[in-house]
């Protein structure tokens, strides 16, 4: 059971799950939140069997395969409720998948502000028979970091470096340093993000529990938590294929 093996094996289950909550019943609302823990197993067993490696192909499937899932199961959702006699499921169903779309472009927007700077630029002399003569060097040699801060002020292409005693440090006397993120804080953070795993439970809760109508509301109220809290306070999270 290969990583590419299980990304196309977890849309099978949702498109499951999406045809037993057509139903609209609790029959099918039990078989459909069996089968979203059976995605998300697959999702795990997938996660773990690419450990170490990167296959930007694999994770471009998964991601558009894992999406495509979720809407069918959208659409089970929006059929089962309208089998039920909720005249406007359909109506519910499209604003949660534009309240889903909404999140997923601030994801990737923290995806990508989140990704790695590209790396120092090599010397174009560094090849040159000009750098293997002797007393010639190979590098750019590193300026006169405090005159050219006298001349031209403070170098605004790094942080300074922090001092206790310097009034306008910004984490000088009376300016404490950002505090840690406690574990606590983390894993609240990670579920303002709204990822996959809870966006499936409050669908199977809403599928036993309540009605599509019901199920919708919670979907696009997460969402708009998981918008908001990236815009409030813009940190790396699940990507928008979690």
């Amino acid at each position: 059971m290969t990583s590419a093996v299980l990304t196309r094996i977890a849309p099978v289950p949702a498109a499951l799950a999406a045809v037993w909550f057509s139903a609209g019943d609790a029959r099918g609302a039990l078989a459909g939140a069996a089968l979203l823990a059976a995605v998300l197993l697959c999702e795990h067993l997938r996660t773990a069997a690419a450990a170490g490696s990167r296959d930007a192909l694999q994770e471009w499937l998964a991601a558009v395969l894992g999406r495509l899932g979720e809407y069918a199961v959208y659409a089970g959702l929006a059929a089962g409720g309208a089998a039920a006699g909720d005249a406007d499921a359909w109506t519910w169903a499209a604003g949660a998948l534009i309240a889903l779309a909404l999140r997923d472009s601030v994801a990737e927007g923290e995806a990508r502000r989140a990704a790695p700077a590209p790396g120092p630029v090599p010397d174009p002399r560094a090849g040159s028979p000009l750098a293997r003569l002797p007393g010639m060097p190979t590098a750019r040699e590193p300026g006169d970091a405090g005159l050219t801060e006298e001349l031209l002020g403070p170098d605004r292409r790094g942080a300074r470096p922090h001092d206790p005693h310097d009034p306008h440090d910004p984490h000088g006397p009376g300016r404490p340093a950002p505090a840690r993120r406690t574990g606590a804080a983390a894993a609240a953070r990670a579920a303002a993000a709204f990822p996959r795993p809870l966006r499936f439970a409050v669908i199977a809760a809403g599928a036993l529990a309540a009605d599509a109508r019901v199920t919708f509301i919670a979907l696009m109220v997460g969402c708009a938590i998981a918008v908001t809290a990236a815009l409030v306070d813009p940190r790396p999270g699940p990507g928008p294929g979690g």
